[in-house]
């Protein structure tokens, strides 16, 4: 990993211990002075100071604060940095002695300019996608508007949407990734195009041949039949997040092909009664590489049931034959 890979991928990580109240003293340096906070849940706030006020001040009244990311990407041109994850976190309050959860989730694009030798964050979006539980507990925020979907009067909250995919904003990545990583990012470029009904970028994500058992679809065959099953299964379900681990890569030999093991992350419940890291379900997703050395899925199968990282080991990672 670069340095500037890191110091992008460190910003994401300051900017959610920040939000927690949980800053180290340092982390304001990672934004410019002239900084814009552009949010769905509390507007937009510029300058450093205003936007750090406000992220450490979010959950001043709550107990318990974590946020969580996934689905982490960064890339990089000659002009741009852009680092982009998948959130989702959970905080607390005690009333009378009975104890209130709340939980949301959303999506963080940071950008940056390449003149610095570390990068600094000019612009933030925040997109709050989801909240379960305890709503009541979010003062102030602007709530999504979950299963309701938008309606005539509601506020205009796309503050994410395909204009801001990290694909967009630098086609072309200069930083140098290996092969696993290029799989990796194939399948979280995957989640992100389904997640914000971009697809024309979904499009991108597959193989012509490319097949599979897409619950609840079933088996699809054929890049265009796949888009399409895809567009009105997403469609009515504006909300939605892949939050997604990668457990495995399996680079074959002859190094144009592939299997990925993503474990599905359920928020509302990432850990087993002994502590273990679980997950709700997990995909076996096959790629290939062109030969223009770009990754594509050419199998994907969503795999129901509970599992931990000790049970990694027993998935199966061939490649599916007559697929």
């Amino acid at each position: 990993m670069n340095s500037s890979f890191h110091s992008s991928v460190q910003s994401l990580i300051s900017f959610c211990e920040t939000w927690s109240g949980n800053a180290c003293s340092d982390s304001s340096h990672r934004l410019d002075p002239s900084v814009r906070l552009v949010s769905s849940h509390r507007g937009t706030v510029s300058g450093r100071e205003n936007v750090t006020t406000l992220l450490q001040n979010d959950f001043a009244d709550l107990d318990n604060v974590s946020v969580t990311l996934t689905n982490t990407v960064e890339r990089r041109n000659d002009k741009d940095y852009v680092a982009s994850a998948y959130l989702h976190g959970q905080a607390s309050r005690t009333v009378s002695g009975r104890h209130n959860q709340v939980r949301f989730g959303g999506t963080v694009v940071m950008r940056a300019g390449t003149d610095e030798c570390q990068p600094v964050i000019h612009t933030l979006n925040l997109q709050i996608n989801w909240t379960s539980g305890a709503r009541q507990l979010l003062s102030g925020w602007q709530l999504p508007a979950e299963e309701s979907g938008w309606h005539q009067g509601f506020p205009p909250v796309a503050i994410i949407s395909e204009l801001d995919a990290p694909w967009h904003i630098v086609p072309e990545n200069h930083r140098a990734t290996g092969d696993e990583q290029g799989v990796i990012d194939t399948w979280y470029r995957y989640a992100w195009a389904l997640d914000q009904a971009d697809f024309t970028l979904f499009s991108t994500c597959f193989s012509e041949n490319a097949a599979g058992n897409f619950t609840p679809l079933g088996y699809i065959s054929g890049r265009r039949n796949i888009i399409a099953a895809m567009k009105a299964f997403r469609l009515p379900w504006p909300w939605m997040q892949h939050y997604g681990e990668p457990l495995k890569v399996c680079i074959q030999p002859d190094r144009h092909s592939a299997i990925l093991i993503i474990g599905r992350i359920i928020a509302e419940r990432t850990h087993d009664s002994g502590g273990r890291e679980i997950y709700g379900a997990h995909y076996r997703i096959g790629m290939e590489k062109d030969s223009h050395n770009r990754w594509s899925i050419c199998w994907s199968e969503y795999n129901p049931g509970w599992l931990s990282t000790d049970d990694v080991s027993g998935i199966d990672t061939a490649l599916p034959r007559n697929r």
